[in-house]
C-alpha cells in the first residue's frame, strides 16, 4: 500500500443555504513534473461503496470536519466529469465562515486525500503516465492553497522565496511551507518507488 497523497483537481462554488457543490477530482491528465497523472474513471468506485466515514474538511484539518457522508450532509458521486460532491455546511461559526469564503470567491479550490491501491505506468508522448486505477478516498477538503501547487509557476516563485528565507534564517510563510512540504513528499515517494524496485 502506498503512502497517503493529496491532490488539487477540482473546484466548487456556493449553492445557497450553506450548500457547496462541485468536483473534488476530475478525470483529466495532470502534469506532475517528472510524470503525468490521471485518475481512471473507476478509481473511486470501491471507495464510494464504502463511503460512510468520508468527511469534508477545511484545509485537510481532521479537527475541523464540515460534513460527513454518514451524517447525511455530504453526498459523493462519480460521473463522466469526475468525483462530484455536494455538502450542506453546519450552521456554526466555522460552517458559516467557510460558506462565506466560498460564496465570496476567496476560496475556490478543493483537494482530496487518497491512498493508491492499484496503479500502472504507461509510456506517454514525452514522459511516463501514471494511471491510478483504484484508491481509497480518505477525505475531501476546501482549501486555501492546493496541495499540488508545486506544479504551478506561482509555486516555483514561492519555492525560490522559501529557499531565500531559509538561507537568510527567516521563517517560512504558510504557502512557502506547503510548497516545501509537497516537494519533500515527492522526494519521499520517489525514494519509496526506488526501494520497491530494488526489492
Amino acid at each position: 500500500m502506498h503512502k497517503p497523497e493529496r491532490r488539487e483537481k477540482g473546484t466548487f462554488s456556493g449553492a445557497g443555504n450553506l450548500k457547496v457543490r462541485g468536483y473534488a477530482a476530475t478525470w483529466d491528465t495532470y502534469d506532475m513534473g517528472s510524470f503525468d497523472e490521471r485518475l481512471d474513471q473507476t478509481a473511486f468506485n470501491r471507495a464510494l461503496d464504502q463511503a460512510d466515514e468520508i468527511a469534508l474538511l477545511w484545509n485537510h484539518d481532521t479537527g475541523k470536519p464540515l460534513a460527513r457522508v454518514r451524517a447525511g450532509n455530504l453526498r459523493l458521486w462519480s460521473d463522466d466529469t469526475g468525483l462530484g460532491f455536494e455538502a450542506t455546511l453546519p450552521d456554526t461559526q466555522s460552517g458559516r465562515e467557510a460558506y462565506e469564503l466560498v460564496k465570496s470567491g476567496v476560496v475556490t479550490q478543493c483537494s482530496f486525500g487518497f491512498q493508491v491501491r492499484d496503479e500502472v505506468y504507461e509510456k506517454g508522448s514525452t514522459k511516463p503516465l501514471r494511471i491510478i486505477r483504484d484508491a481509497d478516498l480518505l477525505e475531501i477538503s476546501l482549501v486555501t492553497f492546493p496541495a499540488n501547487s508545486s506544479t504551478s509557476v506561482e509555486a516555483r516563485e514561492k519555492l525560490n522565496e522559501a529557499l531565500a528565507a531559509l538561507r537568510e534564517g527567516r521563517a517560512l510563510d504558510g504557502e512557502s511551507m506547503l510548497v516545501v512540504q509537497t516537494i519533500l513528499d515527492k522526494i519521499s515517494e520517489a525514494y519509496d518507488y526506488v526501494e520497491e524496485g530494488k526489492s
